[in-house]
């Protein structure tokens, strides 16, 4: 019998080895498919940060900040209480908005992966929310990332 290759994908994102259950907190970034600016329909795009606090609220994991832009999508995220790894919690996200993205247009909605950071102690981690809330600041779309209707910061450590 032929011994089957089971060495992970070369193109993974994943870091190998790594529990991404651990309790700790990651920046996530997910690209919308050929980094079509899909989010421009604020209907849907206000949709979407539903289906987010929905989702955080069934899976009990943690939200620390999150910024919906035209074509991605930055949080930080812990994976909290939930018992589901970082890949199960964007997974399930990417497959509801996907879903109500259906109601807009068709095909994908997302990239087929997503990327992370563990965030490393405290300094990355109010330097990465900063970073988040400063999204739509840094490409001229509002002065203030206040004024960014789908920015907003739910969890506190």
């Amino acid at each position: 019998m032929e011994e089957k290759d089971v060495s992970p994908r070369k193109n993974s994102l994943r870091l190998e080895g790594f529990d991404y259950s651990a309790r700790r907190a990651y920046f996530v970034t997910i690209v919308a498919n050929d980094r079509k600016a899909f989010f421009n329909n604020k209907k849907f795009a206000a949709e979407v940060i539903e289906i987010l606090l929905d989702l955080r609220r069934k899976m009990n994991f943690n939200l620390y900040v999150y910024c919906l832009m035209p074509n991605h999508f930055h949080a930080i995220i812990g994976c909290g209480d939930s018992n589901k790894s970082l890949g199960e919690i964007c997974g399930a996200f990417k497959s509801l908005t996907n879903r109500a993205f259906w109601k807009y247009g068709t095909g994908k909605l997302w990239q087929r992966q997503f990327f992370d950071h563990i965030i490393r102690n405290e300094t990355d981690f109010f330097e990465t929310i900063n970073y988040v809330k400063q999204n739509p600041v840094r490409k001229n779309l509002v002065e203030k990332w206040e004024d960014w209707e789908f920015t907003g910061r739910v969890d506190f450590i």
